[in-house]
């Protein structure tokens, strides 16, 4: 991916979508030919990626770039639409790729976005999902990078709300273990230099039944 990008000023590579990622391949365990979405793609180079392995790949976003896919030679769906309101008969996909896009998600939408990332998936195909996750969710939470300081204004989820929205959304059941212990203390600066702000990544394999 990190090749793919360099290669154009298209497409961008999220530093911490260098662990979502992988994390997520793995999970979905994969083969070419496999019908999978990349729901709320942003600009990220992960669909033309998972189409250059070999894969049926829809990428749904309020605004996927454009151009993306002919530059780099491949041919995938690319859409633009509400991860509310999917353009897809039920399941279609063996896997969906959520990455880091449910907590932009008012708290009253996120039971319908989860709900359409299950009608669109195959009986027990997999939900790929990684969020913002902190100690303590209703914490004011500032970005701090060179040159430039904001105040996050998106959901981050921290246990309480992890569970009553993703880990108990109707309809999925949860693949693997779920280990929510970290040690914020060393967390938090650790996570702050390393992308400029003060949580980390969580990541969830759903499948749907």
């Amino acid at each position: 991916m990190e090749r793919m990008t360099a290669r154009e000023d298209v497409s961008y590579l999220h530093p911490s979508k260098r662990w979502e990622y992988p994390w997520a391949l793995e999970q979905a365990g994969l083969r070419p030919g496999d019908r999978v979405l990349d729901a709320g793609c942003g600009g990220s180079i992960f669909p033309a990626y998972l189409a250059a392995q070999g894969m049926s790949v829809a990428a749904v976003d309020l605004n996927p770039p454009a151009g993306l896919a002919a530059f780099h030679g491949l041919n995938y769906l690319s859409i633009q639409g509400n991860l509310a309101c999917l353009p897809f008969a039920e399941g279609v996909f063996q896997a969906v790729f959520c990455i880091s896009v449910i907590e932009h998600f008012p708290a009253s939408g996120i039971a319908l976005a989860m709900a359409e990332l299950r009608r669109v998936l195959r009986p027990d195909g997999r939900l790929l999902l990684t969020t913002d996750y902190a100690r303590d969710a209703s914490e004011e939470m500032w970005h701090e990078g060179p040159g430039r300081s904001f105040r996050v204004d998106w959901n981050v989820f921290d246990r309480d709300s992890l569970s009553r929205h993703i880990l108990n959304a109707e309809g999925f059941r949860i693949e693997g273990g779920v280990d929510l212990e970290v040690d914020w203390e060393l967390v938090r600066p650790a996570m702050s230099r390393f992308h400029g702000y003060p949580y980390t990544s969580v990541g969830l394999t759903l499948v749907r039944v």
